[in-house]
């Protein structure tokens, strides 16, 4: 039988909430999703730790996934999504040390005014702002990961059209951001793809 009819058929059992196909979609998977971790992360422990998200996420998920869709595009698309937060995070851990070192602020302080988790807050917050085209072009850039040129095609505008609502959304952000009281440059570093 195609690996694609058998991937449908593991994906209609998951979905009724079988272990067992869970196991075979792991077993078939989960070497390509490691290999895929370990080519961007470069880091064999982070890739593992990848891979046991993503088919916890799977898992989670098992109830929401279509048999007639791909997949495995979504897999790597969900793949590609959590390797890229981890990374973020990470480098915001190491912004965090960076700033501690220079800040003359108690540790407490920077511990409340950088917790990731407000940040990011903040970050979707100022992404609700924008008008909902400006938003729009922006989301389909930093969260859908489409070029300039695709996100040009999809919506029937153009390219120079495209950079000048992302340039201006950052704008925006990373004002919204500095009147809290925030670095917004910062912030627009730890989230902007």
């Amino acid at each position: 039988m195609e690996t694609q009819n058998i991937v449908k058929i593991l994906i209609e059992q998951l979905n009724g909430g079988s272990a067992q196909a869970f196991d075979e979609l792991y077993k078939l998977f989960s070497p390509r999703v490691f290999s895929f971790a370990l080519s961007l992360s470069r880091n064999q422990t982070e890739a593992e730790d990848t891979v046991q998200e993503i088919f916890l996420k799977i898992w989670d998920k098992r109830h929401e996934l279509s048999p007639s869709g791909s997949f495995e595009s979504f897999l790597f698309t969900m793949s590609k999504n959590t390797i890229l937060n981890n990374i973020r995070k990470t480098n915001y851990h190491h912004l965090f040390l960076e700033y501690k070192k220079h800040s003359t602020k108690p540790v407490s302080a920077l511990d409340q005014e950088l917790n990731y988790n407000e940040l990011e807050n903040l970050y979707k917050k100022a992404i609700n702002k924008l008008s909902p085209r400006k938003k729009e072009i922006f989301i389909l850039n930093q969260t859908h990961s489409l070029s300039y040129p695709e996100i040009a095609e999809k919506l029937g505008i153009s390219t120079k059209t495209v950079r000048n609502q992302i340039n201006a959304a950052s704008t925006e952000i990373q004002h919204f951001i500095s009147s809290l009281g925030f670095n917004g440059m910062l912030i627009l570093f730890i989230f902007i793809k």
